[in-house]
């Protein structure tokens, strides 16, 4: 016996350690705020959701100010400069209009049609066909007048500044400038020979232009964009332009920006969590956890579900249709498998763990809640989803020894997360009518998806990790299992004896608080190594010869205790669960074969006590502890001739004194309340086998004359007209018809 389970291979400091690390860095990995699917975002796009700020975001954006800038240049006039030669040179370019002209109209060769068609084909000269006809028509001292008055007006106009953009209203003045002294048809024509021939002379200065506009461009300052947390940046609808798409940059919600801050904030958490858990297992000392493969397992049903959710989340979120796909993630899964798998105190604190650490998933990793944009809503719901569904899962499926409780438990678990969400629901300024549906198909799924994935990983779990599962057991205590079967039909004697232990045994569990269903069970099945050789055993003997009396000692001695032994041997074979393996090795633990030992010790002296041990061990567990005594109890009172009640209550504390002065029970976690316990139980248990029965008087002489029933078996023949009933073949069936002989 020991006051803590420490000593006999519980939970160690060591391993506790160790599983907080590998815990914390599995955790840190998951958490770390690099997530596969960012939004693909082009400028021009039109936004398919609202994104929103993460935190308070600000930042000098040089969009706004370039654009600002280009603005500010854009707004400075052009720096002209005034050409002289432009004047010089369209003077040049109107003089050598008026020689072809007057060549045209000097010809003596050409007709009139023949002038007409050389003068339009004169560069820079676009004469209507009126003003054609009127050229060819004047005489000499108009034709000069009309030349002159051209040449003057062309030149008092590109005298003074005309800019390209006033270009058109020069020549619109044109007409004004023209004397009056010209009749209307010189005055036309004046106008059209020198109308075409205005153009700009205020030339654009680009040196002074371009320094203008770089000074007007420094005059602008940075321009600084802010956005509160949970500010819109986008509207779901908007085109998304490049002063967007820089702010969505700025705010990480477009690329996997490493932030050494929330990297940080995901390894203080992780390592919280894995602390806390591991000082859990240290401290609480968890029955079902006692070897590395269960702390691997601890950490495969801790992270995996803090993965998943990382990972669905961004692809679901934000709900602005409000469907509530985020609520069908089957976290409940996990604190089930350990549930029914480990502990559930166990399972107890793993949901609170996952609650935290889906939280912080959901809402404070700055990438995935930009992509969310979760509310304090949001978050309790995220929080008492997964606790209180966690919970009803564990509550539903603990020591679960049937595969329907796994539908029971999804119905709790749908139950629970329905109410969670109906009680955030009615909280929410948003509600409508339309969420119900949703919310009971979250509510569905969720539930249902938990119970089938913990029951698929329950059986898969259990075979990977060497987890004797409560359906196992349930099925290995059906006596027409194969090897009770065998233990029943080859060693008859050795089964009686193991179904009796088993049931003196599973009271006191239950009595103490131990695992009664394993207890039964391991006991069923802790002598099945006799089937090696069941004729050396007395109680399958049945009064015939006993082999041993033709042994020596110790070699009897070897073949009693081969028995654990070969009962491992049969277990691996038979694929019995390490639990009720255990119930084999160590239900006799290090103890003496004491008749061979005792036998060997009168007969020759000194003896070498380790041929006459068992190879033990001794019982590690509560549970392997009972069936030592069971087991011893049974054994004993049997072997007694005589079975008064007071008789069976000395032999049961002889017996359990006996073994606790051997330190058979140091290694296991009885204490002496237990004991005591245990003690009465096994009493109560052993009256009522050997309970005291009336001894019947002698048949009388009337009972010795009375004549042999004429029954015979099988059913066939003649039937005693004493015995009534549905074997009296003379009783007519229904109907009057008398009943075929069966």
């Amino acid at each position: 016996m020991t006051e803590s389970s420490r000593t006999r291979g519980g939970v160690s400091g060591a391993q506790a350690l160790v599983f907080a690390v590998v815990l914390a860095l599995a955790l840190g990995l998951s958490l770390f705020p690099l997530f596969p699917r960012q939004p693909e975002v082009r400028e021009g796009d039109v936004a398919s959701r609202t994104f929103r700020a993460p935190r308070d975001v600000s930042f000098e954006s040089e969009v706004l100010t370039e654009k600002g800038r280009e603005e500010a240049a854009a707004a400075v006039p052009e720096s002209h400069v005034f050409d002289s030669s432009v004047r010089t040179e369209q003077l040049a370019k109107l003089d050598a209009v008026l020689g072809r002209v007057t060549e045209v109209r000097d010809s003596l060769v050409l007709t009139p049609q023949a002038k007409s068609t050389a003068l339009g084909r004169i560069a820079n000269l676009n004469l209507s066909p009126p003003s054609t006809s009127l050229v060819l028509s004047f005489n000499n001292e108009g034709w000069v007048a009309v030349r002159d008055e051209a040449r003057r007006v062309l030149s008092e106009v590109l005298s003074g500044s005309v800019a390209a953009e006033a270009v058109d209203s020069a020549r619109d003045g044109v007409r004004g400038l023209i004397s009056q002294e010209l009749g209307s048809d010189q005055a036309l024509v004046a106008e059209e020979l020198s109308k075409p021939l205005v153009v700009a002379n205020l030339l654009v200065d680009q040196a002074r232009t371009e320094e203008a506009q770089e000074a007007a461009r420094a005059a602008i300052g940075p321009v600084r964009v802010s956005f509160a947390r949970n500010q819109v940046i986008v509207s779901r609808g908007s085109v998304i332009g490049s002063s967007e798409l820089e702010a969505l940059r700025e705010a990480d919600l477009l690329s996997p920006h490493l932030r050494w801050d929330t990297g940080a904030a995901a390894a203080i958490v992780a390592l919280m969590a894995g602390g806390f858990l591991g000082a859990y297992l240290y401290l609480f000392q968890p029955a079902g956890v006692h070897s590395n493969r269960h702390l691997l397992m601890v950490v495969l049903v801790m992270v995996v579900p803090v993965l998943v959710a990382k990972l669905y989340l961004p692809l679901i979120l934000p709900d602005e249709s409000r469907h509530f796909l985020a609520y069908m993630l089957p976290l409940a899964a996990a604190p089930m498998l350990l549930a029914a798998l480990l502990e559930a105190q166990l399972a107890v604190a793993v949901v609170a763990l996952l609650a935290a650490l889906l939280t912080f998933t959901a809402v404070y990793l700055p990438d995935l809640s930009g992509v969310t944009a979760m509310g304090s809503l949001d978050s309790l719901r995220i929080v008492l989803v997964t606790g209180f569904g966690g919970l009803a899962g564990v509550l539903s499926i603990y020591r679960g020894e049937r595969l329907n409780r796994y539908l029971g438990a999804g119905l709790a678990v749908t139950a629970t997360v329905m109410a969670v969400l109906v009680g955030a629901w009615l909280l929410d300024v948003d509600r409508r009518g339309l969420d119900i549906p949703w919310m009971v198909a979250a509510a569905s799924v969720n539930g249902f998806l938990s119970a089938f994935i913990a029951l698929g990983a329950f059986l898969g779990l259990a075979f990977v990790f060497g987890i004797t599962t409560r359906v196992q057991l349930m099925e290995l205590a059906q006596l027409n299992q194969p090897l009770l079967r065998r233990l029943q039909d080859e060693a008859p004697g050795t089964f009686h004896h193991s179904i009796i232990v088993g049931n003196l045994a599973e009271r006191a569990a239950d009595a103490v608080g131990a695992d009664s269903l394993l207890v039964r069970v391991g006991c069923y099945y802790h002598d099945v190594g006799k089937l090696l050789q069941p004729g050396f055993y007395v109680e399958n003997q049945m009064g015939g010869d006993n082999p041993h009396e033709r042994l020596e000692p110790h070699v009897s001695a070897e073949i009693v205790s081969e028995h654990v032994r070969g009962g491992l041997e049969l277990a691996r074979r038979y694929r019995l669960p390490p639990g009720v393996a255990a119930f084999i090795r160590e239900h006799h633990g290090t103890r003496l074969v004491s008749y061979f030992y005792r036998k060997a010790s009168q007969e020759q002296g000194d003896v070498d006590i380790a041929r006459f041990t068992y190879p033990g061990p001794r019982p590690q567990s509560r549970e392997t502890g009972l069936g030592m005594l069971a087991d011893s109890v049974e054994a004993t009172v049997r072997s007694s001739p005589d079975h008064p009640p007071e008789r069976i209550d000395a032999l049961v504390d002889e017996v359990i004194g006996q073994r606790v002065a051997e330190g058979q029970l140091d290694d296991c976690d009885l204490t002496l309340r237990d004991l005591k316990i245990i003690a009465e139980s096994f009493k109560a248990t052993l009256r009522g086998v050997y309970h005291p029965r009336l001894e019947y008087p002698e048949p009388t002489e009337a009972e010795k004359r009375r004549p042999p029933s004429l029954v015979r078996f099988p059913f066939r023949g003649a039937v005693s007209p004493q015995t009534p009933g549905p074997l009296d073949m003379r009783r007519p069936r229904r109907g009057g018809r008398p009943r075929r002989d069966l």
